[in-house]
């Protein structure tokens, strides 16, 4: 049997939600998005936003819901 882990590719990028969302909110989305992430430099955030670092399950979802709170439907990509 073939078991899948429990995460996303690892090059699953989150860069279009960051251009998307409204330039008064950038900063706000920013440090939502390190405390869904666990992380506190902009490098991290810098790491997982440009699909360096795999996210599991959870954590796409906690991404994901960052992004809706500010309007944005769609954020996976470059």
């Amino acid at each position: 049997m073939n078991k899948t882990p429990n995460t996303t590719a690892p090059t699953k990028a989150f860069r279009k939600g960051l251009r998307e969302v409204k330039v008064g909110d950038v900063d706000k989305v920013r440090e939502d998005l390190k405390s869904a992430l666990g992380v506190t430099t902009r490098q991290s955030l810098a790491a997982y936003a440009d699909g360096k670092r795999i996210l599991d399950v959870e954590t796409a979802a906690r991404i994901e819901a960052v992004f809706r709170n500010y309007g944005v439907s769609a954020c996976w990509g470059e």
